[in-house]
């Protein structure tokens, strides 16, 4: 079985990464992935054939059509995101895509990452990412979406989700038959612990955005360090923006600069290279994972979990479907952040025995496993014409 994947490979830790890893390992399946034309999605090792393809524009429907047509694959299998062909109008264009493929007689499987339930759609949503604007006004946006799901749901052979909740979003506020969506939880590589003389730091890695709410995060570690201004503990913020999100980061800076207890103790790094991601792992008491809201799986859990660190996560949405509070983490209602940095403190021993019921929880979640899954969709799907 020829498959494509269409799917960025970068960042450091993206979940295609791990997906790519096991499929190429699969017996009876060839692997092409599709990727965005950063040549350094080149330099990623054991993920099957990697070409770079389309531009993050318009263009990219067309791009992707004519390499499929040198390729003739059995099975095209294409990663949902909104911004991961670029912004909104890209977002738009990708049922026309699907369309295409499907006039091919192409089997089409798409993951979608993210769905936005429909009572979340308000005023303060639209916040969360843009100016305000025609365009985020709710009716708008819950057309919008309604649009976006609906097509690619239809021209789709299978739909690919994390979790169950994404599940029942899409089946109760956009009408997606049961049937036809299969839940697989995203895979965790073991990469096992890594040994580092001393552990001195919390750990943030992903995009710095509004609605990460890492303003909560801040507050409660400025608390923390008021209570123990001895403690040795920084916090580090790895992460990179958004484009059109570029404000978020500068908000972050400004918060930190109005508190002198964070200044020094609060690093930003931006976005770093995976050597160096071992070192910051390394170094971490504990991974945080702020969200104001969750529209889907998080990959900065996953990626906290191959690295058998426990997540102090935000007590909202799919979060609380993936983490089981005090055994596989720490959940925290966004005005307590203080007392999750506490925790980690006052209870060293509880905090490995999570990082060992990490290893036991994630031992099904292999890439190989998670391929064999996948692989099962990809054969059970009929190609609808």
């Amino acid at each position: 079985m020829k498959v494509v994947l269409v799917s960025s490979l970068l960042p450091s830790g993206h979940y295609a990464q791990y997906l790519a890893r096991g499929l190429s390992r699969f017996p009876g399946l060839e692997l092409i992935v599709y990727t965005d034309k950063d040549k350094g999605n080149l330099r990623i090792q054991g993920c099957g054939a990697i070409k770079n393809v389309w531009t993050k524009s318009s263009r990219f429907v067309f791009e992707i059509m004519r390499e499929l047509e040198i390729d003739a694959p059995d099975v095209v299998h294409l990663q949902h995101e909104i911004n991961m062909f670029g912004g909104t109008l890209t977002a738009a264009a990708f049922p026309l895509l699907l369309l295409l493929i499907k006039l091919k007689k192409i089997k089409r499987i798409v993951t979608i990452h993210c769905v936005v339930p429909r009572s979340m759609v308000d005023r303060k949503f639209g916040a969360y990412f843009y100016k305000d604007s025609w365009a985020t006004r709710p009716a708008v946006a819950k057309m919008f979406f309604s649009f976006l799901y609906g097509w690619i749901c239809r021209f789709s052979d299978g739909v690919i989700v994390h979790t169950q909740l994404t599940k029942v979003c899409l089946t109760r506020d956009y009408g997606v038959p049961d049937e036809k969506v299969s839940v697989i939880p995203t895979a965790i590589p073991d990469r096992g612990s890594v040994s580092c003389e001393k552990k001195d730091n919390f750990l943030y890695f992903g995009y710095i955005v509004r609605r990460k709410g890492l303003p909560y995060v801040l507050r409660g570690f400025s608390e923390f360090l008021k209570k123990n201004p001895a403690c040795p503990f920084k916090l580090i913020l790895a992460g990179g923006v958004i484009k059109g999100q570029e404000g978020a980061r500068q908000e972050i800076v400004d918060f930190i600069s109005a508190d002198k207890r964070l200044n020094g103790r609060v690093i930003m790094k931006g976005f770093v290279k995976e050597e160096e991601l071992d070192a910051l792992y390394g170094r971490a008491v504990a991974v945080v994972i702020p969200a104001e809201i969750s529209m889907g799986s998080s990959g900065p859990l996953y990626h906290a979990l191959s690295y058998r660190k426990c997540a102090l996560a935000s007590k909202v949405g799919h979060l609380l479907e993936e983490i089981e509070h005090l055994k596989t983490g720490y959940l925290v209602d966004n005005d307590l952040w203080q007392e999750a940095f506490q925790f980690c403190l006052e209870d060293p021993a509880r905090l490995a025995q999570i990082e060992k019921n990490i290893v036991e929880a994630t031992k099904g979640r292999t890439p190989l496993l998670t391929a064999e899954k996948h692989s099962e969709v990809y054969a059970g799907s009929p190609c609808t014409l």
